[in-house]
């Protein structure tokens, strides 16, 4: 299998190589300035991992955010029209109405109306301690927390994430949630791992709805309590 990823240094798309290499799949990295046109044919499979999943810029400058995600992911969509793509997106476009979600909203139009065969996979709270951001990460590091104490989340590993977009790199459902399917309130998770973060008072939904109910949240709780006892 010949798959090309399309932002193979961000969070998703360098850990899609690392997991989709071990399985023997051939990978073509593809940066912003690698020509698309150049992409051989052979690469029936496109990744699109190049949109930013930094809320807070894409707020302050959405403009850019917009040239930086619409424009590339409707590039994307004309290059490779030919071709299967799986765009990676967040549950954001669902539960939230700022620059942001509805700028990853329109990357999902566009890729689901170019053919019948592209698929979206729209990613909820995550772990992955290595890129040292995130909701998750700021628990761990008790640092402060942009969200209502009573937000819900259902998270997973990034880990989890590839393994499931591989299992479905053929599915024909258009739109996949990806989640654990159990739940939690970001101050109970706080409790359980002792972080000492402080909570802003701001209705936040990050709950996903997971389509596949195969990933359990006790797993993603051991993984914080591990990496806490090494923060400390």
């Amino acid at each position: 299998m010949f798959i090309s990823i399309i932002g193979p240094k961000g969070l998703i798309g360098k850990q899609l190589i690392k997991n989709f290499k071990k399985k023997g799949i051939k990978i073509l990295k593809v940066g912003r300035s690698f020509q698309f046109s150049k992409i051989e044919k052979k690469y029936r499979i496109i990744i699109h991992a190049a949109n930013s999943g930094k809320k807070f810029e894409a707020k302050k400058n959405p403009e850019i955010d917009y040239e930086d995600s619409v424009k590339l992911t409707n590039k994307v969509a004309k290059i490779f029209k030919d071709r299967k793509i799986i765009l990676i997106s967040t549950i954001s476009c669902r539960t939230e109405n700022n620059a942001y979600s509805k700028n990853r909203k329109l990357c999902e139009n566009i890729i689901l109306k170019s053919s019948k065969k592209n698929i979206v996979f729209r990613l909820p709270v995550i772990l992955n301690t290595k890129f040292k951001r995130g909701i998750l990460y700021d628990l761990l590091k008790s640092k402060k927390i942009y969200s209502n104490k009573n937000s819900i989340i259902n998270p997973v590993t990034i880990d989890q994430i590839c393994y499931y977009i591989f299992k479905n790199l053929n599915s024909k459902k258009k739109i996949h949630e990806i989640g654990s399917y159990e739940n939690i309130k970001l101050f109970e998770l706080a409790k359980i791992i002792n972080s000492k973060s402080k909570f802003v008072k701001r209705e936040t939904n990050l709950l996903a709805k997971p389509s596949l109910k195969i990933f359990s949240l006790k797993n993603i709780i051991n993984e914080l309590i591990k990496y806490k006892k090494r923060f400390n």
